[in-house]
């Protein structure tokens, strides 16, 4: 594992500042960016690879990263803290991989039970003098980046109208009217977000900064108050008399990069004659929902040229690939597909920018699995339908893809029954982990997302 122990000690020897990182003759701030592909198991990233590049053509930019190791995603019960469950959410995944300590399903930074707050590392590069950023497909306040930031009882109290609104699932100790500002709060997690202070914002989300808070002032003027120039447009000019940036792009989470053609997804295989009937295969196209909106690349582009300006301070960004998750849940395959290309280009954009700044660890994990196989194609059902004198299909739904190449690609999901079934779950797996600038360290095979938070804590020497 990585010897934490001799790097610090051997910082505070040299008498080194805790952002600096010494390369040969060059002294270079310390940058941890740090990527999630919410969903993003290994089955997610073959999809893409079998999709986007065959499987002869080479890899992904996050595979090329030369560290490569498993994470494993931890839970514990909300009435049971002391126990374990198996299945994460977005929430207390990222919640983990933020503070370092484990949590239940649907909590942000706060502790499974008891409801105490965990400092996260944004929050702690913040107090140390690095900048900080946040970078997410989905709406801002969505589970994994207001994990980096606020701390709720639960992810869906996101805006200042979500404070005093039940939340029917939930338990008592995780309603949002225990955060809120009248009860002598933090507030909701658009209010959090803007009261840190991050340096960068970037996602979707607009619907809740446009609410006003418990004394009637709308969260956008706010921000402006906090310093935040607000865009709209990735190509707007930075002010220069406004030290943050503050971007929203959508009402709520940014719309997705590809569709099916046709607008397909997975179906259900229906019978006929005591025989499997499949839907014909079909590609993936550009969504047009999308045009006018930016890429990921683009938004982390912005967000490294933004964080890089001050060339004494090193800085700490996540950035996430929010809907591969969202477009399984929702048997997408072509979604999922397009948003896990998006994610891998925004890894090149950050692998290009560590060459010109070597003091930058590069992290590339997940958060937890997701629906989604890659199932044999149709004629092997129908042969052995042949040969079994019986109806041989795969449950829950399927699509079959035609990758770039021209190859065929059977898809299928089956977390939940149809036809009630119409939301897929997430999936119990270790989830990939592939890193760059640990300077030859040595990574277990295996570790926990506590460990990748411990890492990231010791790259900026945070106390």
């Amino acid at each position: 594992m990585l010897k934490v122990g001799r790097i610090l000690a051997t910082l505070l020897i040299s008498g080194l500042l805790a952002t600096d990182v010494v390369f040969g003759d060059t002294v270079e701030p310390a940058n941890v960016i740090l990527f999630i592909g919410d969903g993003m198991d290994e089955h997610q990233i073959t999809m893409a690879r079998n999709y986007l590049l065959g499987p002869e053509e080479g890899l992904l930019a996050m595979e090329q990263l030369p560290v490569r190791s498993s994470a494993q995603v931890q839970t514990l019960l909300e009435n049971r803290p002391d126990r374990f469950t198996f299945i994460a959410d977005s929430a207390n995944s990222a919640s983990t991989l933020a503070t370092g300590q484990l949590t239940s399903t649907g909590r942000i930074a706060t502790s499974a039970g008891t409801d105490f707050d965990q400092p996260t590392i944004l929050q702690a590069a913040r107090e140390s003098g690095f900048l900080t950023g946040l970078v997410t497909t989905a709406s801002l306040t969505d589970a994994t980046p207001a994990a980096f930031v606020a701390h709720t009882a639960h992810r869906n109290c996101q805006g200042p109208e979500d404070m005093n609104r039940p939340i029917s699932y939930a338990p008592p100790s995780q309603q949002c009217a225990i955060d809120s500002k009248q009860q002598g709060g933090p507030g909701s997690i658009a209010e959090q977000l803007i009261d840190a202070r991050v340096d960068v914002l970037l996602g979707g989300g607009k619907k809740y900064f446009a609410q006003k808070n418990h004394v009637g002032a709308q969260l956008l003027d706010q921000a402006r108050s906090h310093g935040y120039q607000l865009i709209d447009h990735i190509g707007q000019r930075d002010a220069s008399d406004q030290p943050r940036l503050l971007g929203l792009f959508s009402p709520g989470h940014l719309p997705v990069e590809w569709i099916g053609s046709g607008d397909r997804k997975a179906e259900a295989v229906e019978l006929a004659s005591g025989k499997p009937v499949f839907a014909t295969p079909f590609g993936c196209l550009k969504n047009p929902r999308h045009n006018g909106i930016p890429t990921l690349a683009q938004m982390t582009r912005k967000a490294l040229t933004r964080l890089s300006r001050d060339p004494s301070r090193g800085f700490f960004l996540m950035v996430e690939g929010a809907s591969i998750d969202k477009q399984a849940h929702r048997r997408n395959p072509c979604g999922q597909i397009g948003e896990l290309s998006a994610l891998d280009s925004a890894v090149a954009v950050a692998r290009e920018f560590a060459k010109q700044h070597p003091g930058t660890l590069i992290i590339v994990t997940a958060d937890h699995g997701q629906a989604g196989q890659i199932l044999p194609l149709p004629d092997n059902y129908m042969a052995l339908t042949e040969s079994l004198k019986s109806p041989q299909y795969p449950p829950g739904h399927y699509a079959v893809l035609k990758t770039r190449h021209g190859d065929l690609m059977a898809v299928g999901y089956a977390t939940n029954a149809p036809p009630h079934g119409g939301w897929e779950q997430h999936t119990g797996v270790d989830v990939p982990v592939f890193l760059e600038g640990i300077d030859g360290q040595e990574v277990p095979t295996l570790m926990s997302q506590r460990d990748i938070f411990r890492l990231m804590r010791a790259h900026l020497q945070l106390p």
